[in-house]
C-alpha cells in the first residue's frame, strides 16, 4: 500500500529518475541482478542496487571521475560481497580501464562519482554501511505516523521492494522505484549529516508527539487537506525546526478559517508541552508581527535541547 504523504514542495532532484520503459526494456537483466543479489544483507542490497541502476542509465557514459576527498577512511574493514566486476558482469555497463574489475562495490561507491548522481545518495551508501547513519531498511513504505515514531527513535528509513516486474507501473509518492530509494537516501543524509540539525528537527518531533491526542487535532485530521499537510510536516519535511513550527502553524491558521479558535488551538498544544514560559512565549508568537530574531533562536535551541534529550 502506497504512502499517503502527497508531495507539494519543490524537490531537489526530479521524482522520476528512470523512465518506465527504463525498466521494461531491461527486464532480463534487473531479474538477474535479483538473483545475483539474493544473499546480499540488506544494506549491501541497497547499494548495489542504487549503484547498477545508476549507472545503467547511461551504460557507456556514466563516470565521472573520482572525487577528491572520500566520504571513508576505511573500507576495507566492512567489504562488501561485490566486486564492479561481478556486479556489471553479463550488463551493458562498461567499466572504463582505469578502475579494476576486482574493485570493492563500497570501495567504488567512497572513491567514484556517478554523473547525474547526487553526491548525498553517496555519502548516505557510504555511511549506511556501519550505521553511521542508522537506517531501517524495509519493504512496504511507513505510513507518516510510522514515520515519525522512527524519527523520535534517531532512525530513517529506506524502503527497497525487489519486485522488479511492477517496477514500470509502481510508483510511490509519484516516483519511480530508482527515485524513491533515492529520496530516501537524501533525507537520511540531511537528517544526519548535521547533529545539530537532527536534534533540532527531534526536538520539534516530540513536540509532535506530545499533541498527538489533542481532541481538536485529531477533528483537523478529518480533512484531506490539513491531513495531508501534516502528514508532510511529520513525515517528509527535512528542515530547520523554526521553519517546521512555522508551517505548522500556518497549516492550522489556513484550515481553521478562525484566527480566535486557532490561537486558542495553538496555544492549547504549546501548553501540552510543559516548557517554560520564555520557551513557550517564543513558540506562541511564531509567524505573528511580534516574532523576532531571539524567538527564533529561543525555538532552535529549545528544540535542540529536546532533540538531545530524546537521543540520550
Amino acid at each position: 500500500m502506497l504512502s499517503t504523504i502527497q508531495k507539494t514542495h519543490k524537490d531537489r532532484y526530479r521524482k522520476v529518475f528512470c523512465e518506465q520503459e527504463f525498466y521494461i526494456c531491461h527486464q532480463a537483466l534487473l531479474k538477474l541482478w535479483k538473483t545475483r543479489f539474493e544473499n546480499l544483507p540488506n544494506v549491501e542490497k541497497v547499494q548495489a542496487w542504487v549503484i547498477a541502476l545508476s549507472c545503467l542509465r547511461r551504460p557507456e557514459d556514466w563516470y565521472g571521475g573520482k572525487r577528491q576527498k572520500t566520504f571513508l577512511n576505511e573500507t576495507k574493514k566492512n567489504p562488501h560481497s561485490l566486486s564492479i566486476g561481478q556486479l556489471f558482469e553479463n550488463s551493458p555497463v562498461k567499466i572504463p580501464p582505469k578502475l579494476p574489475r576486482d574493485m570493492n562495490l563500497l570501495e567504488f561507491i567512497n572513491v567514484c562519482k556517478i554523473k547525474a548522481f547526487p553526491e548525498s545518495c553517496n555519502r548516505s551508501l557510504c555511511f549506511i554501511t556501519d550505521q553511521t547513519y542508522p537506517v531501517i531498511i524495509s519493504e512496504t513504505i511507513p505510513t507518516p505516523q510510522q514515520l515519525l515514531k522512527i524519527q523520535i527513535s534517531g532512525k530513517r528509513i529506506i524502503t527497497i521492494n525487489e519486485d522488479c516486474e511492477n517496477w514500470p507501473t509502481n510508483y510511490y509518492s509519484d516516483r519511480d522505484f530508482l527515485g524513491f530509494v533515492m529520496h530516501d537516501l537524501i533525507h537520511a543524509d540531511h537528517f544526519f549529516s548535521d547533529p545539530e540539525h537532527r536534534d533540532g528537527q527531534l526536538g520539534f518531533f516530540r513536540f509532535i508527539e506530545k499533541i498527538l491526542s489533542d481532541d481538536e487535532l485529531n477533528k483537523l485530521l478529518f480533512r484531506n487537506s490539513f491531513r495531508t499537510g501534516f502528514e508532510y510536516i511529520i513525515s517528509d519535511m527535512n528542515s530547520h525546526p523554526v521553519h517546521l513550527f512555522q508551517t505548522l502553524h500556518a497549516l492550522l491558521f489556513t484550515e481553521s478559517n478562525d484566527d480566535p479558535k486557532a490561537r486558542n488551538c495553538w496555544k492549547n498544544w504549546v501548553q501540552k508541552s510543559a516548557l517554560s514560559e520564555e520557551e513557550a512565549q517564543s513558540i506562541l508568537f511564531v509567524n505573528s508581527t511580534f516574532f523576532n530574531i531571539e524567538h527564533a533562536r529561543n525555538i532552535e535551541l529549545l528544540s535542540i535541547r529536546l532533540g538531545k534529550q530524546n537521543s540520550t
